[in-house]
């Protein structure tokens, strides 16, 4: 059978153990040689793009369809298939999926940075993302006090009152990016064309997570906070220095030593590799996101759904067309 699984029953699902457990295997499998991820594929539509993200993780495939309308929304479906048979296991509308994956990830990413003890958190961005993640922080990390900049005025006191009351923990708006990224742990969340922070501004020895402006044509990382990183962690090497607005300008005007590039699984299996050297002080993750993240995450809400009977059955939704080679042996 074919599951399908709403938003709303995905967040019901999603524990903090299910989501930190399904970017963990993503790091784990990776560094087993036993995933395959393929670039992306983008496709201009006239009014926005269609994007397709197809992955091999393990013992289960699939890909992320993402469509982007120029001033409506984005809408994304993620599909599951077992690698063995190539049954579609599962269909999930992946608006939540995507921030939940992120957000963990980032979690995960972070820790290997020596993120996990800071109490004061820098916060550029009060959207979707900065949502998903200060609540997943909050909860696992000693975040005391929250300090959020973003563009508009009115929607980061509204963010800052929001998650004052939710997470019971001090988040307070602050006026300028400057303000919030002398933290030593700053997180952005942005879909900025131009940097949101200055390098100068960061505090010695910051941890620095960007999640945010993941396309070419995007821009949170200035030039002068990726010439101070001793390590680049990313999710994806490939995918960043192809996607990554960041990434791409400061490689072109050598801000960036390539050699400085981790990716994730391998500071995971070798924590030596995340490193501060030559007066580089900084430590930073660059995130453009993976189908891996999305596939781990629906496997484990696939696993978690069959268990407590959630979902919607949709029946077989692809019948099977057998090889030839294989209905001449079937007896008659």
């Amino acid at each position: 059978m074919t599951l399908h699984l709403s938003g709303a029953e995905i967040r019901e699902l999603a524990t903090d153990e299910v989501v930190l457990e399904a970017a963990r295997s993503v790091l784990d499998t990776e560094s087993h040689g036993r995933a395959e991820l393929p670039p992306r594929i983008d496709v201009p539509s006239g009014s926005g793009f269609i994007r397709a993200m197809p992955a091999v993780l393990g013992d289960v495939m699939g890909l992320k369809v993402m469509t982007l309308a120029e001033g409506l929304g984005t809408r994304y479906l993620v599909l599951l298939y077992d690698v063995a048979s190539g049954r579609l296991l599962g269909m999930f509308d992946a608006d939540e999926l995507t921030r939940l994956r992120t957000a963990a990830y980032t979690l995960v990413a972070g820790e290997l940075l020596g993120a996990a003890g800071h109490t004061v958190l820098g916060l550029v961005g009060s959207g979707f993302e900065a949502t998903g993640h200060l609540r997943l922080m909050a909860r696992r990390w000693p975040v005391e006090q929250v300090l959020v900049h973003s563009r508009s005025a009115s929607r980061r006191e509204r963010f800052a009152d929001r998650m004052s009351e939710e997470l019971a923990i001090d988040v307070r708006a602050v006026e300028t990016a400057k303000e919030a990224t002398g933290a030593p742990l700053v997180l952005l969340a942005t879909k900025s064309k131009e940097p949101v922070i200055d390098g100068a501004d960061l505090a010695p020895g910051a941890v620095v997570l960007s999640i945010g402006s993941t396309r070419p044509d995007l821009r949170e990382l200035d030039r002068a906070t990726l010439a101070r990183a001793g390590t680049l962690l990313v999710d994806d090497d490939r995918q960043v220095r192809q996607e990554s607005g960041d990434v791409i300008d400061a490689l072109q005007h050598g801000a960036l030593p390539a050699d400085r590039i981790v990716p994730a699984a391998r500071a995971a299996a070798d924590l030596a590799a995340v490193r501060r050297t030559d007066g580089r002080d900084l430590l930073v993750f660059k995130s453009v996101g993976t189908a891996l993240q999305d596939l781990a995450l629906a496997r484990s809400l696939l696993d978690a759904a069959r268990s407590r009977g959630s979902g919607r059955d949709l029946g077989e939704v692809c019948e099977l067309k057998p090889f030839a080679a294989s209905l001449e042996r079937t007896p008659s």
